[in-house]
C-alpha cells in the first residue's frame, strides 16, 4: 500500500516545478540582452547574484520559524514575495534604457531570492520529519520534481516570450507559482502529529543546536556545500549562453539557439537532473550516508564538466554530456539535504540546513557573476567550467580527508515508523 506520508514528498515535487524557476534563469539573458542592446552578459547575470542574496537573507529566518510553527506561515510568505518579484520585473520593459530597467531587474531577482528562501527553508521540516528513516529517497522524490523544472517552464518561457513578450512572461509565471504555493505550501502542508513523531523519534538520538555545529561533519559539509555551489551556479545559472557560445563556435545562427535550442537542451538536462536526483538519493540511503557517498558524486561531475566543455560545440553531443553532467550535479542538493537528518536527527533540522544552506546562498552570489565576468574578460566560458571542475575535485579531497576524524559511520538512526 502506498504509504499516506508520500504525499509531502510528492506535492514537494510538484510545488518545486514552479517554485525553482531560477533554474532557468539564464534562458533570460539572451532576450533581455537583446533588448536592450547589450553585449556582456554579466549585467544581466549579476541579477543572480541579487536573487542569491534575497535567498541568503530569508533562509535561516525560516528555517527558524518552520521548525517551531510548521510550514504554513513561511510559504505564505514565499508566495507574496514571488508574486511580488515577478511583479517587479515586469515592470523594467516599460523604459527603453538599460541604466533605468537594471534597478527593476535586480530588484525583482532579490524579492523573488527571497520567496526562494522562504522555500528552501521550509523544504525541510516537512522532508526530514516526515521521512527520518529514508531521507536520501524522500529528497530525491522532492528534488525530482525541482529539476523537471526546466522541462515545464523552459518551454512555457520561451512560448510566453515569443507569443506575448517578456512583460506578459514574468506576469503569468508570477501568477502561476503564488497559485502552486498557496495550495500546497499553504494549504497541504503540515508536520507529523506529536503522537506520530515521537514514534519516528523511537531509537534515535537527539542532537542539540550546539553540539551539531561543534561537530566536524557540520564543518566538512559547510566547506564542500560552499566549493561545489560556486561551481553548480557557475555553470547552472550562465548555462544559456554557454549553449549559445558553443553552438555559435560551430557557425549555428544564435537567435536560433537562444529560442529553439537551448529550451530543448534544458528540458534533456533536466531529464537528467531528475534522475540523478532520485538515483543519487536512494543511493545515499543504501551505502550509509553522505561520507561514504558524496565523494562519487562531486568526482563524476567533476569528470563530466571537462567532458562537456570538449562536446559543447555540437549538438548531438551537447545534449548527450548536458544530460549526464546534470545527472551528476543531481546529487549534490540530494545528498546535501539528507545529510542534516542522517547526522543530527531532526530537532532542529530546518534550522541546521538553513545554516548550512546560507554557504550555498553566499556561492549563489559568487558564482554566477564570476562565470559570465571571466567569459566577458576572457572571451570563452572555458576558464569558468575548469573552474567548476577544480571545486569539486577539492571537495572530494575535502570529504575523504575529514571523514577519518569524523566519525562517518555514525549515524542518527530510526526505524521506519508505522501506520504512516
Amino acid at each position: 500500500m502506498v504509504e499516506r506520508r508520500l504525499v509531502y514528498p510528492v506535492s514537494a515535487a510538484i510545488l518545486a516545478m514552479f517554485a525553482m524557476f531560477s533554474l532557468i534563469w539564464s534562458q533570460f539573458y539572451p532576450f533581455i540582452m537583446k533588448t536592450y542592446s547589450l553585449d556582456a552578459v554579466s549585467p544581466v547575470a549579476l541579477a543572480a547574484s541579487f536573487s542569491a542574496a534575497g535567498n541568503l537573507l530569508t533562509q535561516v529566518l525560516a528555517g527558524f520559524i518552520a521548525d517551531r510553527r510548521g510550514p504554513k506561515p513561511t510559504m505564505a510568505v514565499a508566495g507574496l514575495l514571488y508574486l511580488a518579484g515577478t511583479t517587479i520585473i515586469s515592470m523594467m520593459f516599460s523604459h527603453a534604457s538599460w541604466e533605468n530597467a537594471r534597478l527593476y531587474w535586480y530588484a525583482g531577482a532579490l524579492t523573488i531570492g527571497a520567496g526562494i528562501g522562504m522555500y528552501i527553508g521550509t523544504l525541510p521540516v516537512v522532508i526530514s520529519r516526515w521521512y527520518p528513516d529514508a531521507p536520501g529517497k524522500a529528497y530525491g522524490i522532492a528534488l525530482f520534481g525541482q529539476y523537471l523544472s526546466p522541462v515545464l517552464i523552459s518551454p512555457l518561457a520561451a512560448y510566453l516570450i515569443t507569443s506575448y513578450g517578456l512583460k506578459e512572461a514574468f506576469t503569468f509565471l508570477g501568477a502561476a507559482i503564488f497559485t502552486v504555493i498557496y495550495i500546497i505550501g499553504v494549504g497541504v502542508w503540515r508536520t507529523p502529529p506529536r503522537e506520530m513523531a515521537a514514534t519516528f523519534a523511537n531509537g534515535g538520538k537527539t542532537v542539540s543546536l550546539k553540539e551539531s555545529i561543534r561537530d566536524l561533519r557540520f564543518w566538512i559539509l559547510f566547506t564542500v556545500m560552499f566549493s561545489t555551489a560556486i561551481g553548480w551556479f557557475l555553470i547552472m545559472m550562465n548555462i544559456a549562453t554557454i549553449v549559445v557560445e558553443g553552438l555559435g563556435k560551430a557557425g549555428l545562427d544564435v537567435e536560433y539557439v537562444a529560442s529553439s535550442f537551448v529550451p530543448l537542451f534544458m528540458s534533456v538536462a533536466a531529464v537528467g537532473n531528475a534522475l540523478g536526483a532520485y538515483f543519487w538519493g536512494v543511493v545515499n540511503d543504501r551505502m550509509g550516508g553522505p561520507l561514504r557517498t558524496l565523494p562519487i558524486v562531486y568526482a563524476l561531475a567533476g569528470v563530466m564538466i571537462f567532458a562537456f566543455y570538449l562536446s559543447y560545440t555540437s549538438p548531438s553531443l551537447i545534449l548527450l554530456t548536458g544530460c549526464l553532467l546534470y545527472f551528476s550535479l543531481a546529487g549534490e542538493p540530494t545528498v546535501h539535504f539528507a545529510a542534516v537528518p542522517t547526522f543530527f536527527g531532526n530537532e532542529h533540522v530546518a534550522k541546521l540546513t538553513s545554516i548550512l544552506n546560507t554557504s550555498v546562498a553566499s556561492s549563489a552570489i559568487i558564482g554566477p557573476f564570476i562565470g559570465a565576468f571571466i567569459r566577458d574578460v576572457l572571451g570563452s566560458y572555458f576558464f569558468s567550467l575548469a573552474i567548476a571542475a577544480v571545486l569539486h575535485f577539492f571537495a572530494v579531497g575535502i570529504v575523504l580527508a575529514g571523514r577519518k576524524y569524523a566519525g562517518g559511520g555514525v549515524n542518527v538512526q530510526v526505524r521506519e515508523p508505522e501506520g504512516v
